[in-house]
C-alpha cells in the first residue's frame, strides 16, 4: 500500500541528479521541489499501473523496481525515474512498474510537473525520448551539463556604455543652462540626450529609453501628467493594439497560409514575383492604413508563410530579400500619398488653406509620381544587384493545389480575419461618408474579435506585441512634453536665421531638409521629426520663394531613412518577434542605405518635374 509523507528534510540529492530534471534552471527546480513528496512501496506494491491516469513521476532513492510491458514482457527496469508519462503529457501510464524490494522514492505530481513544462518545454521532449529509451531496454543518456550564460551587463564595454550615459547628460544639461537656455528646457534636452545615448548604445531594449524619460520629465515636474503620459490616450494605440490583433487572427486562422498558397500556385516560380507580392500589397495598403507599423503587421503573417512554403533557408539570400520587400512594402509609398503617414496628415495643415485643398486628394500623387517610380524601379536594381535571391528547389505546383484542396472552404475564424480585414480597408477608405475616424473602425474590429471569441484572453495577452506598443506610446509622449515646453518652437526661432545662404535655389533646399531632418532624426522617432522639420522649413521654403508643399513632401521622404535600428520602429517591429534573426542583416543593412541614397536621389530628380508643374 503507498503511504506518503511530506518532506521533512533537505532536498532530495536523486532531484537534482536526475538525468531529466537535472538540467533545469534553478528557479523551476526550486518550484518542482515545493511538491515534491516522500513515498514508500512495498515488495509487490504497483508505483504505476498500465492504463491508469498518470499522475506522478516517481524519481527512486532506494530499492528495485520491474517495469511490464503491454506485451507482458517484464525486465528491470533501468533508470532511477519511472512515470515519465506525467511529464510527457500522456494522459495514462504506458508500463506496469512494480517494487522488487522495499522501494523508497520521491513523487512528483503532474501539476507542478505541467508548470515545469510550461517553463522550459523541451522536458516534455527529454521525457518522450527517454520512454523510448525505455521501451527499447536502453539507459537515458547522461544530461548535458547546464551553461550558465555570461553576464552581459558585467562587460568591459557595457560598463563604459553606462558610464558614458549616466554622465553625458548631466554635463550636457550643464553646458545648455551656462548658454542661458531656460532650465526646463535645458533639462528635457538633457533627458532626451540619455534617451538617444542609451538607443545608440544598446545597452538595453528600444522600448525602455523612452519609458524612462516619461519617467524623468514627470519625477522633474517638466510636465503634468495629462501630457507626459499623453501617449496612452492617444488615437494611435488603439490603432496599434487593433492591428497588431488582426495581424495575430490572420496568421492564427490559417488565413494568410491559404492566401500564400494560392498566390504561388497561381504566380511564376520566381523570386521578384514573390517579392512583388509583399512590395505591391503594402502599396495598396499605404492610402488607407496611415501608419507603416500597421502595414507591417499585415504583411508579416504573409511573409513568414510564404518563407515557410518556398523553404527557405535561414540568413540565405532568398529570405533576407524577401523581407527587404516586406519592410519596404510597408515604408516606401508612406511619402507619396497624402493619407500615408499620421505626420502627412497632421503637417498638411500647416500649409496655406488653398495649398490644403489643392494637394488633400490625388494631386499629391501626381506632383510626387517621379519620385514613386523612382524608388519603385530603384528598389527592384538595389534588389537585383544586393539581394539576387534564388528559389532553393521547383514550386511543387501539383501538390500546393492538393494542400488547397485539403484545406476546405473558409472556416470560421478565416471569415472573421478576412471581414475584419474588410472592414478595416472600407472603413478607412470611406471616412469622408460616415466621420467615424480609423483608430474607432480598429477599435470595432478589436472588440469584435475578442466578443466572438476568434481572439482569446491568452493570445490578446501573447500575440500583441506588447513592447512595441508602450515604444509607440513612450515616443508620442516624449514628443507631446517637447511641444508642452515648447522646446520645439524655441528650436525653430534659433535655427530659422541661418538659412539665408538658400538664396531661391531649390537643389540647395533639398540638401538644407537632407541634413535637418538626418540630424533631427538621430534623436527623435520618424514622425517627430517629420513634424519639427516641417513647423522649421515650411516658412524657410517661402521665404524662398519654394513651394511649401515641397518642403513637405521633402521632410516626409527624408524622414524615412534610418541607420540604426532604434531610428525605425518598423524593424524593432520584426526583431521584436524574432524574425531578424533569420535575415543576413549586413546585406540587409547595404539594401537600406542604398534606398537611402534612392530618395535622396528622386528628389533631385523631381525639381525639373515640379518646374514643370509651376509648384516653384
Amino acid at each position: 500500500m503507498l503511504t506518503g509523507k511530506r518532506i521533512q528534510q533537505p532536498l532530495p540529492d536523486c532531484l537534482t541528479t536526475d538525468p531529466l530534471l537535472s538540467v533545469l534552471p534553478s528557479k523551476t527546480m526550486a518550484r518542482l521541489a515545493g511538491s515534491v513528496d516522500e513515498v514508500r512501496f512495498g515488495a509487490g506494491e504497483v508505483l504505476c499501473r498500465l492504463g491508469e491516469p498518470a499522475g506522478f513521476l516517481y524519481l527512486l532513492e532506494r530499492g528495485e523496481v520491474t517495469l511490464t510491458t503491454p506485451a507482458g514482457r517484464q525486465q528491470d527496469l533501468l533508470t532511477r525515474h519511472c512515470g515519465l508519462e506525467s511529464v510527457a503529457g500522456l494522459d495514462d501510464y504506458a508500463f506496469t512498474l512494480t517494487a522488487v524490494t522495499e522501494v523508497t522514492a520521491w513523487s512528483v505530481p503532474r501539476t507542478a510537473l505541467a508548470e515545469a513544462v510550461s517553463r522550459e518545454p523541451r522536458l516534455a521532449a527529454d521525457a518522450i525520448r527517454s520512454l523510448l529509451y525505455t521501451m527499447t531496454g536502453e539507459p537515458t543518456p547522461p544530461a548535458k551539463a547546464r551553461s550558465v550564460p555570461p553576464d552581459a551587463s558585467r562587460s568591459y564595454g557595457s560598463v563604459v556604455s553606462w558610464m558614458i550615459a549616466t554622465t553625458a547628460p548631466p554635463l550636457l544639461y550643464w553646458g545648455l543652462a551656462t548658454m542661458g537656455l531656460p532650465a526646463q528646457s535645458a533639462l528635457y534636452i538633457a533627458i532626451m540626450g540619455l534617451v538617444v545615448l542609451l538607443w545608440m548604445l544598446a545597452i538595453v531594449d528600444e522600448f525602455i529609453p523612452p519609458l524612462i524619460g516619461v519617467v524623468a520629465t514627470l519625477f522633474a515636474g517638466l510636465a503634468p501628467a495629462s501630457i507626459a503620459l499623453g501617449g496612452f490616450a492617444s488615437s494611435g494605440l488603439m490603432t496599434a493594439i487593433s492591428v497588431f490583433a488582426l495581424a495575430s487572427i490572420i496568421s492564427s486562422s490559417g488565413l494568410s497560409y491559404r492566401l500564400m498558397l494560392w498566390l504561388m500556385s497561381r504566380l511564376p516560380d520566381r523570386p521578384i514575383w514573390q517579392q512583388s507580392v509583399l512590395l505591391l500589397s503594402g502599396m495598396v495598403l499605404s492610402p488607407i492604413v496611415p501608419a507603416g507599423n500597421s502595414r507591417l503587421s499585415i504583411l508579416l503573417p504573409l511573409y513568414t508563410d510564404m518563407i515557410k512554403g518556398l523553404h527557405l533557408e535561414p540568413r540565405s539570400m532568398g529570405m533576407t530579400a524577401l523581407m527587404a520587400a516586406t519592410v519596404s512594402g510597408s515604408l516606401l509609398f508612406a511619402p507619396l500619398m497624402a493619407t500615408s503617414k499620421p505626420a502627412s496628415i497632421t503637417a498638411i495643415t500647416l500649409l496655406p488653406l488653398e495649398v490644403q485643398r489643392q494637394f488633400a486628394g490625388s494631386y499629391w500623387l501626381v506632383a510626387a509620381s517621379v519620385a514613386a517610380v523612382g524608388l519603385l524601379l530603384l528598389h527592384y536594381l538595389l534588389m537585383r544587384w544586393l539581394l539576387p535571391a534564388t528559389n532553393p528547389r521547383p514550386l511543387p505546383k501539383v501538390r500546393i493545389s492538393g494542400q488547397l484542396g485539403l484545406l476546405g472552404p473558409l472556416s470560421f475564424p478565416e471569415w472573421m480575419a478576412l471581414g475584419s480585414i474588410a472592414a478595416l480597408l472600407l472603413g478607412t477608405a470611406t471616412v469622408s461618408l460616415h466621420h467615424v475616424q480609423p483608430p474607432w473602425i480598429g477599435g470595432c474590429i478589436l472588440i469584435s474579435l475578442l466578443v466572438m471569441g476568434v481572439l482569446s484572453k491568452q493570445d490578446f495577452r501573447r500575440q500583441i506585441d506588447w513592447s512595441l506598443v508602450f515604444y509607440l506610446i513612450g515616443a508620442d509622449s516624449m514628443v507631446r512634453i517637447m511641444t508642452h515646453l515648447g522646446v520645439d518652437d524655441a528650436l525653430s526661432r534659433a535655427v530659422g536665421g541661418y538659412f539665408g545662404f538658400i538664396n531661391g535655389r531649390i537643389e540647395v533646399f533639398v540638401l538644407v531638409v537632407l541634413m535637418t531632418t538626418t540630424v533631427l532624426r538621430v534623436g527623435l522617432p520618424g514622425t517627430a521629426s517629420a513634424l519639427i522639420s516641417t513647423i522649421l522649413l515650411i516658412p524657410v521654403a517661402e521665404a524662398n520663394g519654394i513651394h511649401p508643399w515641397i518642403s513637405l513632401f521633402l521632410c516626409m521622404l527624408f524622414s524615412d531613412i534610418w541607420f540604426a535600428q532604434y531610428q525605425n520602429s518598423a524593424w524593432i517591429q520584426v526583431v521584436s518577434r524574432g524574425l531578424a534573426a533569420d535575415v543576413d542583416v549586413p546585406k540587409f543593412m547595404r539594401y537600406i542605405h542604398g534606398m537611402n541614397l534612392a530618395r535622396v536621389l528622386v528628389a533631385f530628380l523631381s525639381i525639373p518635374y515640379w518646374k514643370w508643374l509651376q509648384l516653384q
